[in-house]
């Protein structure tokens, strides 16, 4: 699918829309996370994942969080 949109200012910014097919098509919404890639006159855009490997390889004893007390159960949770 490809689309025409305008380059828009956004603060001190600029921002391209991404028209709604192509948004659902993509399965991305406001708040989603994606990487911009800049290959001589192309942009590339790119819905941004995570590997769970990576992410818990950058835990270190300095970032390492302690457990945190939530108080008694509510409902019927079980602990």
């Amino acid at each position: 699918m490809a689309a025409r949109t305008r380059i828009a200012t956004w603060g001190s910014s600029l921002a391209i829309r991404i028209p709604k097919p192509i948004a659902d098509q993509w399965g991305v919404s406001a708040g989603s996370a994606v990487e911009l890639v800049s290959d001589g006159d192309t942009l590339i855009l790119r819905k941004r994942t995570y590997d769970l490997g990576a992410l818990l390889a950058n835990i270190t004893p300095d970032n390492v969080h302690g457990e945190q007390d939530t108080g008694e159960p509510q409902g019927k949770e079980i602990w």
